[in-house]
Parts: C-alpha cells; structure tokens; sequence
C-alpha cells in the first residue's frame, strides 16, 4: 500500500512538472510568434523605403593585389583611428582616369571582409533615370539597419510612426530621421570602426543635384544634424572629381580631409602602373614585357585609365592584319606631336582601329556608329544588346532599322560594358569616354550629337508599347488581389515584361518632352490615347510601381502639345493642303468639313486667335473651291461660320 502512494504521488509529481513544462513552453512560443510577427512587421516598413540596386560594391573595380598599398594603408589607419580630433570625411579627390574608385572599391571590400562595412553608394551617370541623389541616405539607412539588430529596429520604428518618411526625397530629412537618430542607439551597441563609402559624387548631375548633401557634407545645417554629431567610429570615405562647387564646398572644412591622387608620389604611381602593365601583358608573344611595361609606364602620366585602355588596345584581336609590336608603337607615338590630352589620344586610336583611314565606305560605318552611340548615351538608363536592337526597329528612319547593331558594339569591348553578354546593359566603362564623345573639339569625327535622339527614342518607345502591350500581360489569374499580395509578381514581371518595354512605358513622357512638336509623332500619341493600349500602359506602370508617375508624365504630353499658336498655324495650312488635294481628287467635301470641325472643337478653347485659321481659309480658299460656301454652314458650329457673319462671335 505505502508503495502505490508512492507512485501516485510520484505520478502526481511528474504530470506537474510536465503540465509546468507546457506552459513553460506555450509561453515560448508565443514570445517567439511575437517576435516573428515583429520581424515581418519591420521587413515591411524597411521594404518599403526607395533602396537603389546596383549601387554598392563592386568588385570588378578593386585594385589589382600589391598596387596602391601605402594609399589603401593610408587610409585603413585614418578609418580605425577614433579619437575624437580625427577627421569625419576624407575626400579623395583628382582627375579622370586616376583610379579614385579603384581605391574606394578595395576599401570597401577591405572593411565588408572585416565586417565594418556600413554602406557602399556609388553615383552613375549612366543611371541618372534612379535619381539616386534623392536616394542616398534611404539606401545607406536600409544597409546600416542590415547589419545591426538594433539600428533595424530604430529604423523600423521611424518609419512607422511617420510613413512619410518613405517617399520623401528631402535628403536632409531622410539624414536626419533615418541616419542621424538611429545611429545614436547604433553607437551604444557597435564597437570598433564602421566605414561608408560614397563613390563618384560628380556624377550624381547638374550641380543643384548635390547643392544639399554637399551643405550636409561640409556640416553647415543646424547643430543637431551636423555631420560632427555622428557616433565617433563613422567614417565617410567620398571620391569625386575636384569640380567646382565640390571643391568649393569642401575646402577648409576642419571635418574633412582632402586627398589629392596627384599628392601620391609619383614613384609609387609609377610602380603601381608598371606592375598592373605587366600582369596584363604577361604571356603575349613578340615584345619584351620589361621594356614595353616601362615604356607605357612613362607614357601614362600616371593615368590608370590610359594604363587599362593601352593594353587593352595591345591585347585586342580588332586590328587585323597588325602585330602586337606595331600595336604597342602605335600607342606610344599616337598624337605625341599634337599635344593631344592622352586619354583622348587613347579613345580616338582605339576607335580608329574599330573604323580605320581607309576601310570600304567607312563614312557609312561612322554614321551607324554615331547613331548607336545616340542611343546608348541618350537613353535614361542602360539597355542590353537584344532591348536596343527591339527599339531601333521602331525608328522612323527605314535605314537606322536595317542593319545591325552588334556589328559596331562587338569590336568595342575596351571601351562599353555587355558587348560580348546579351542580359549585360550596354553603357561606357569610364564618365570620361562619355564626356570625350559629346565634346566636339575633342572628338573630332567621332562627335555624338544628342539633340536630335530624343525625337527617335519617343518614337521607338510608342512602337514597342503598341506591339508589346496587351490585357493582363503577367496572366494573373485574379483582378481582385492587390499586388502586394501576389507571391510570384516580381518573378512574372520579368517573364512577361521586357527590359525595352518596361524602359518604353517608364520614359516615352520624358523623351516626349525634350522634343520639338512633331505631326508624325503627335499622330502616333493620337492613335495610342484612342485604343485600349492605354489603359494596358496603366496596367504595366501599376505593376512596376511607377503609377505615381502617371499624372506628371500625362501633363508633359500636354504642355508638348500646346506649341505656340505660330506653329499651330503652319501645321494647320498644312493638313488644309492635304485637304485641298483630296477634294481635287474627287473626296467629298463633307469628309474635308468633318475633320475640320474636329480639329477646331479641341483647339478652339486653348487658342484664342485660332480663327485666324478660318478667315485664311476663307480668304485663300473660298474663290478657288466651288461650293465651299453652300456646304459650310450646316457643318461648322455656328459661332465659328465666319464665313456668313464675317467676323470672330467667341464662344
């Protein structure tokens, strides 16, 4: 008996521990499905703040292994140094082709290794159409808040508690909220050095693109959002061109150190390239790599650019028929007694080795080359191979669509990026090859105007949305889910939407709008707001969350169609032409009346002298055309039948 009490009881206490286990654990869970459903509550708020892709590192640009060392030394110690008297910013500055973002590569590179890399953002030119300058610090926020638990839940709650944080583009209020006041619990939580990287400043655009972030920069707000005010372990490492209103801005502030490329010695510069000509030109057959390195090392004026675009011009197979010695001397004595600047001298030998003195019917080989580097250069952002080649069919002129495109991009791999990779954008490697292209006293032959190419890419943008739009072109199976509910939608926009038609329905406004007002392009905008294409381009910009950009982009249409009442005019005796010459055809007047009657109903309102119209109508044409005088006054409205009242009644 006394041993089954025993067991009763040891039952009694083992049920309840384990009944204690179970609640013990029930309440684990739960804490832990709280902290999961926080967790997606942040991952939504950070989601939705503007974060730039592509922008960060990019390893393809660090520096090759044993060069620049005592620069990339220089500047690791000046990160980890975290005394209070260091300097915030060093900006490391110098001309084209110097290998500024080389060295800014490698360091960020260096510190993600280490794991004290807060942010990499490089500016582009080529992708002015990202805005990045407005999108800076909601970039840099989103990759602080990635690496510290803490940072991601300041931030998380900022946006929260004020969701127009998401979509400003005030960047001194995104430095404020989103940078500033989360990095004070992020100094309490990180120890040791934390780095970010901003590449390329004057590539962010005109100047007024960077007016606010350089007075951010060189610590000119109030008190509470000066750049002295971050935690003492943030280092801003900033490259740029000296232009000047960088410098301007940035000289003799005591928060920033400047750097100058050309303050390296020169013997070191000289090492660094010799040792990069080497590397790559070990291995060819037909020089002495010693004597040819040092050769294009005192060629190169310390120029890494020059140094990367000489071997690259030795190494390529597009010279025929030349070897590689006569190659290397060619690049040695090119434009030496011109005093012609080397980069330019490089770019415009290696292009005369694509389109040499004397090819067959190389001044039609120029004029294709010009016209695909109109396209390149003029479009918003960067298109691969087969998207540039899509739109071209769309061009107006028969003879630009025929031939192909990759017959003058192939060859010229040293200078533009996706020429040998069809899903690699097609672009110019270095800022400095675009700026030697539109500058007409420089490149001479090979001058790219770009004051015409909108006119063909406006057009080329409506061909491919008429040929490419249709009813729910990503094949959802419902119209009654939001798209944020669609698992798969970033997977169907790309199956179903190509890169020439999302690039087409993004920026044909903004094309439209650097256009003079043209009839053959105004017709095809008539033809695409009277079909249902239109309401598939609303479709296409919902689903790439460019709606917002509708409204502007329909009030650039408009403010391009409004052309001045002179132009009106001219374009008006025009189709009165045309009508002319359908009546002596045989067409019937009432058709000619029709047209005119609507063409004046939607003009009439906007243009106050529009009946000048009508009375040059009237007196150039009445005398000439039998019965146009019989037939007016039953197909115009009456208050413009200026040909009964003679004069204008208004409406």
């Amino acid at each position: 008996m006394t041993r089954l009490r025993a067991t009763r009881w040891w039952l009694c206490i083992a049920f309840g521990r384990a009944l204690g286990l179970k609640v013990v654990l029930s309440r684990i869970g739960v804490v832990r499905t709280f902290s999961d459903i926080h967790d997606v509550a942040e991952d939504l708020d950070l989601n939705s703040i503007p974060y730039v892709g592509g922008a960060g590192l990019d390893t393809r640009k660090i520096c090759l292994e044993g060069t620049r060392h005592e620069t990339l030394d220089e500047i690791t110690t000046w990160i980890n140094n975290t005394e209070d008297n260091t300097t915030r910013i060093l900006w490391l500055h110098g001309e084209a082709g110097t290998g500024k973002s080389s060295i800014a590569h490698t360091i960020a590179n260096r510190f993600k290794k280490l794991g004290r890399l807060g942010s990499c953002f490089c500016f582009d030119r080529n992708q002015m159409a990202e805005q990045r300058d407005k999108k800076i610090f909601t970039t840099i926020a989103r990759d602080l808040a990635d690496r510290d638990k803490q940072m991601r839940r300041e931030l998380a709650s900022a946006i929260h508690q004020d969701t127009s944080l998401k979509h400003t583009t005030d960047i001194l209020q995104q430095w404020k909220e989103l940078i500033m006041k989360p990095a004070k619990i992020f100094s309490e939580t990180m120890a040791g050095p934390i780095v970010i990287v901003i590449d390329a400043l004057d590539e962010s655009g005109m100047a007024a693109s960077r007016q606010h972030l350089l007075r951010l920069l060189a610590g000119k707000l109030d008190d509470e959002s000066l750049i002295t005010k971050l935690p003492p372990h943030i280092r801003i490492l900033l490259t740029s061109r000296p232009l000047p209103d960088i410098t301007n801005a940035l000289n003799g502030v005591k928060h920033v150190q400047s750097k100058s490329m050309f303050s390296i010695p020169p013997a070191l510069t000289r090492r660094d390239i010799f040792c990069y000509v080497s590397h790559e030109l070990s291995g060819l057959e037909g020089i002495e790599i010693e004597d040819v390195s040092a050769s294009l090392t005192s060629t190169s004026d310390r120029l890494f650019e020059w140094a990367r675009l000489a071997c690259a011009y030795i190494k390529g197979d597009d010279a025929a028929g030349s070897l590689v010695q006569e190659r290397f001397e060619a690049v040695i004595t090119h434009d030496r007694e011109h005093h012609v600047p080397l980069l330019d001298s490089m770019y415009k030998l290696t292009l005369q080795t694509v389109f040499p003195l004397g090819q067959d019917k190389r001044s039609t080989s120029l004029d294709r080359f010009r016209s695909v580097m109109k396209q390149i250069l003029g479009t918003a952002e960067p298109l691969p191979f087969p998207s540039l080649s899509s739109m071209r069919h769309h061009f107006v002129n028969e003879s630009l669509r025929k031939f192909d495109i990759n017959m003058i991009l192939k060859p010229m791999g040293a200078l533009l990026s996706g020429t040998t990779d069809s899903s690699t954008v097609i672009r110019p490697l270095r800022a400095s090859f675009s700026d030697f292209l539109t500058d007409e006293n420089r490149s001479g032959e090979f001058f790219i105007d770009l004051s015409h190419i909108h006119n063909d890419l406006a057009g080329a943008s409506l061909g491919v949305m008429q040929s490419g739009l249709q009813f729910n072109i990503c094949q959802l199976s419902t119209s009654y889910l939001p798209n944020s509910k669609i698992p798969d939608l970033d997977e169907r926009i790309k199956a179903c939407i190509s890169p020439e038609l999302s690039y087409s329905c993004r920026f044909w406004t903004d094309h439209l709008q650097h256009t003079q007002f043209d009839l053959a392009l105004a017709k095809a905008i008539c033809a695409f707001f009277n079909h249902e294409e239109l309401l598939f381009w609303l479709e296409v910009l919902s689903l790439l969350k460019r709606i917002n950009s509708c409204a502007s982009g329909l009030s650039s249409v408009i403010q391009w169609a409004m052309v001045c009442e002179v132009d009106l005019v001219l374009v008006l005796v025009l189709i009165i032409l045309d009508l002319y010459k359908l009546m002596q055809s045989g067409k019937t007047l009432l058709i000619m009346h029709q047209m005119f009657k609507n063409l004046f109903e939607c003009l009439v309102e906007q243009f106050p002298s529009a009946h000048h119209i009508f009375i040059f109508l009237h007196y150039h044409f009445l005398p000439k055309i039998p019965g146009f005088q019989r037939s007016s006054g039953k197909n115009f409205p009456r208050c413009c039948n200026i040909f009964q009242t003679k004069f204008w009644t208004g409406l």
